[in-house]
C-alpha cells in the first residue's frame, strides 16, 4: 500500500481565505490601489458610463426632434391654406363650414350646423373635409328614409 503525503506549503490557499486583508491607510496624496493591469475604477473606456446611455438615446431624441417638426410645418401649410367657406374636420371629429379666419389670429369660427356657430383654435383643425363624411351621412339617411317608406306601407 502506497502513503501519499502532501506538503500543505505547496497548495495555494482558496479564495477569501489565509490572512485578513490589511485595512489600507488612506493619505490625500495616495493614489487609489490598482490591481495588475486593470483600469482605474470607475473607467469604462472612450463610451464608458454617460457616453454610453447618450450613444444609445441620441438617435431616438434626434427622430422624434424631426418628426415633430415635420408635423408642425404640415400643420403650419394647412393654416396658411384655409379661407372661408371650407369644410374642415377637427381634431375632436367636429365638422363644419368656416365662417371666419384671420391670419393674424389663431382662433376661427366654425358654423356646425345653420344658425350654430363656435369658436376654436387653428391648430384644432386637421384637415379639409374631402367629401367621404358627407357621403357617408348621406348614405346612412337615404337608407333611414327608405326604412321610413318601406315601414309605411
Amino acid at each position: 500500500m502506497s502513503h501519499f503525503t502532501m506538503d500543505l506549503q505547496t497548495v495555494p490557499d482558496a479564495p477569501g481565505r489565509g490572512e485578513a486583508p490589511q485595512p489600507a491607510q488612506h493619505t490625500e496624496s495616495a493614489a487609489p490601489p490598482t490591481h495588475g493591469d486593470a483600469p482605474p475604477v470607475g473607467a469604462g473606456g472612450p463610451f464608458g458610463g454617460m457616453g454610453m446611455l447618450l450613444i444609445m438615446f441620441l438617435p431616438m431624441i434626434l427622430i422624434i426632434f424631426l418628426l415633430n417638426r415635420s408635423n408642425s410645418k404640415k400643420q403650419r401649410e394647412l393654416e396658411s391654406k384655409l379661407k372661408k367657406g371650407d369644410r374642415v374636420i377637427t381634431s375632436g371629429g367636429i365638422i363644419g363650414r368656416l365662417v371666419e379666419i384671420s391670419p393674424n389670429s389663431k382662433y376661427i369660427k366654425l358654423e356646425v350646423t345653420s344658425g350654430v356657430k363656435i369658436e376654436m383654435l387653428k391648430s384644432a383643425i386637421q384637415g379639409l373635409d374631402t367629401g367621404d363624411v358627407a357621403a357617408l351621412s348621406k348614405d346612412t339617411s337615404d337608407k333611414t328614409d327608405k326604412d321610413k317608406l318601406e315601414n309605411k306601407k
